[in-house]
């Protein structure tokens, strides 16, 4: 929150209501969105989804074994239950993580 909302008397609505012509106004369903009432395609949310991956993510064993080869960290640390810090830390430190694998990135 912006320092000079902190004191909540401070904010420009404070003390002010909607009228119901703006509430209606506010609540009125989206029509004009060309994608209103639609849904992306399974092709589509693939697509995007592939394109808001920074890049890929190699998982290796101890013997330097590809085992699999994942979209992004958050699909590798769902695959093994850790936090997709956890496995940035370790694709940055090159360490070897739970005592049996290699993390790195995928080099196009």
């Amino acid at each position: 929150m912006r320092a000079r909302f902190v004191d909540k008397t401070k904010h420009p609505m404070f003390g002010k209501k909607h009228t119901p012509e703006t509430i209606l106004l506010l609540s009125k369903p989206g029509n004009l969105n060309p994608m209103y009432g639609k849904k992306h395609s399974q092709e589509t949310i693939d697509k995007l989804r592939m394109a808001k991956s920074k890049y890929r993510v190699e998982l290796y064993d101890l013997n330097n074994n590809l085992i699999k080869t994942f979209l992004n960290n958050v699909e590798l640390a769902n695959y093994l239950n850790i936090h997709k810090t956890t496995v940035a830390r370790y694709i940055k430190s090159q360490k070897v993580l739970l005592n049996k694998y290699f993390v790195r990135k995928h080099l196009y």
